[in-house]
């Protein structure tokens, strides 16, 4: 009881101890008082026996991971950790260390589907639902593991515009939704990586299109001697 009593907010026990001690107050008064207290208390009770059943139903954050890491519950878990992680920044700092371990494994780990939908086959595999949480909830920590995979591609078809070419290579879009703390890394890349990663990070910076990703690509453009490139470039600096 006494835990209970402590639950009760001190206004209504001051409220209670100057009803009491009025003057001339009678003895209906201090029923009345008597009762919102009970009725605190009540309260109060309730409150606490709801938070527990609340934390009951709803799984911790390394038991979402866990799920995270499963073919079979990954796509739940990745809807919970989203939603968690854009409120709570404890979650955030949580997948800060455990999301970048997934995704250095790479595309490799997703297991094989036959799932026609390409949405639905790409959030089967927790390395894609890795990827695209670092990436929407912009987790810097994670731009040296995406880096490696910043030219892979899932299926799906050709699109023409920037953000469209970058939705089919998610690595390259987590770390464009980064934004500007992945801009040394994807440097890297411009500056050393094949043909196809250079093209993707040229996509990257534009796609980023702040002043640091811009001044990047104008330290490039000099040196650029695909005419695609080039252009793209330019077009990004305008």
């Amino acid at each position: 009881m006494h835990r209970v009593y402590q639950a009760v907010p001190t206004h209504w026990l001051c409220q209670f101890a100057a009803v009491s001690n009025y003057q001339g107050q009678n003895e209906d008064m201090r029923t009345l008082a008597e009762t919102i207290v009970a009725i605190a208390i009540l309260g109060c009770w309730s409150c606490l026996g709801a938070s527990n059943i609340t934390a009951q139903t709803h799984p911790s954050t390394s038991e979402l991971v866990k799920r995270l890491q499963s073919p079979k519950n990954t796509d739940d878990a990745r809807k919970q950790l989203l939603q968690l992680g854009n409120s709570d920044p404890d979650v955030r700092r949580y997948l800060a260390v455990q999301l970048p371990p997934m995704i250095e494994r790479g595309p490799k780990s997703c297991p094989p589907s036959d799932i026609e939908d390409l949405n639905t086959r790409w959030h089967a595999c927790p390395w894609y639902n890795a990827v695209e949480l670092s990436g929407r909830l912009r987790i810097s920590e994670a731009v040296t593991a995406l880096a490696p995979w910043i030219g892979w591609r899932v299926d799906g078809p050709l699109l023409p515009t920037l953000e469209g070419q970058l939705v089919f290579h998610p690595a390259a879009k987590a770390l464009y939704e980064i934004g500007d703390p992945a801009i040394p890394v994807v440097q890297r890349v411009l500056n050393s990586g094949s043909s196809e990663e250079h093209a993707r990070a040229v996509r990257v910076l534009c796609g980023i299109n702040t002043p640091k990703s811009k001044a990047v690509l104008q330290d490039d453009l000099p040196h650029e001697t695909d005419p695609d490139q080039q252009t793209m470039i330019k077009n990004c600096l305008r």
